[in-house]
């Protein structure tokens, strides 16, 4: 079934919501699911275009992430944790059950109905644990998890015993993910254009070239909002190209602003980086300036002069170190092996 025309539409409001458009492409994947049920070939190809991307790109997206599913069913999906706890509390049978009275991961007498294990799904003192369209239940007996089941086929599951909310249809619960009813879109839209006006604009890096891309960038979608390329197109002399040093200018202006309006070493900074001046070498450790009022910097000066890191309240004890590593090797009094105290574990010594 193809995407409707309102779902087109929703889609490309949910892609001025966000100064980088692409951004949008994991609610506008809910509000596809929301649409048909589950995300078409159809629905990947109204994403790519909307945002600008190639369809590979959105299908690597919906694939990865579990929540998306690639086939159609119908209103319920049960899930059922497998992890450690709730396996060793039952739940593997009951994943086992469902499949067996599905005739596989989806119901075929009809009702559609999906079932899947799932990871874990955080309250593992409710093991074992089985959702209903992301509600949940547990922990369930074999007979609790079989009647769950039977009533999601004929489409009234019970309220969940956790939250008491009886799960919504899937399409439903994706459209309430995908976040188009919030009642925001134009405040979000809002602070979207704004970003997109900021000296430096939002950028983000392409994973093949690590390039750094300046939106809208000139793609054909103008993205993060209809704006987005009339904000460019000034920025470049009304030309329809974005200059590709937006960004070092932004920046460049925002050092001219601090060289305009600060003074002392941050001004000395400023400068040095407009007019490219060398940096200077950072002095040596005996090069360092003496603070004023520091008690310890005389001391540090006579350490560092002799090389010496002893305490500086025991000069005795330097000297007498000095002599005793000076003495030679021997004249040191050590002790002869007949002098070395016995071992009570060496058993020759006690025979002797």
């Amino acid at each position: 079934m193809p995407i409707s025309d309102v779902t087109r539409e929703e889609a490309r409001v949910l892609a001025k919501r966000y100064p980088v458009a692409r951004s949008s492409l994991l609610p506008m994947l809910h509000l596809v699911q929301s649409d048909e049920g589950y995300v078409s070939e159809d629905g990947i190809a109204m994403c790519a275009e909307v945002l600008g991307l190639t369809k590979a790109e959105v299908g690597s997206v919906a694939t990865f992430y579990t929540m998306y599913k690639r086939e159609p069913f119908g209103d319920y999906l049960l899930s059922v944790c497998t992890n450690p706890t709730c396996k060793i509390a039952g739940a593997q049978d009951i994943y086992e059950s469902y499949v067996e009275a599905c005739g596989g991961h989806i119901d075929l007498d009809g009702s559609g109905v999906m079932v899947e294990h799932a990871e874990c799904l955080g309250i593992c003192d409710a093991a074992p644990v089985v959702t209903v369209n992301y509600e949940n239940y547990g922990p369930v007996s074999p007979e609790q998890a079989s009647d769950l089941l039977a009533k999601a086929k004929a489409g009234d599951p019970p309220a969940s015993n956790w939250s008491g909310e009886v799960p919504a249809t899937i399409r439903a619960v994706h459209r309430e993910f995908s976040g188009i009813d919030d009642g925001v879109n134009d405040e979000l839209i809002e602070a979207a254009e704004l970003q997109s006006r900021a000296t430096v604009p939002p950028q983000w890096r392409s994973g093949e070239t690590d390039i750094p891309v300046t939106h809208p960038g000139g793609d054909p979608a103008g993205h993060g909002g209809e704006r987005f390329r009339t904000e460019s197109r000034m920025a470049a002399g009304d030309t329809g190209q974005r200059p590709e040093t937006i960004g070092a200018q932004g920046q460049e202006h925002l050092v001219e602003d601090v060289a305009a309006s600060t003074s002392g070493s941050e001004r000395e900074l400023a400068d040095q980086i407009l007019t490219d001046k060398p940096m200077g070498e950072t002095p040596a450790a005996k090069d360092q300036p003496v603070v004023e009022g520091d008690a310890t910097s005389a001391e540090a000066e006579k350490r560092t002069a002799t090389g010496s890191e002893q305490d500086p309240q025991d000069s005795t004890a330097g000297e007498a170190g000095a002599e005793e590593l000076t003495e030679p090797v021997s004249q040191r009094d050590t002790p002869s092996p007949d002098d070395a105290a016995p071992d009570p574990d060496d058993d020759d010594q006690k025979d002797a």
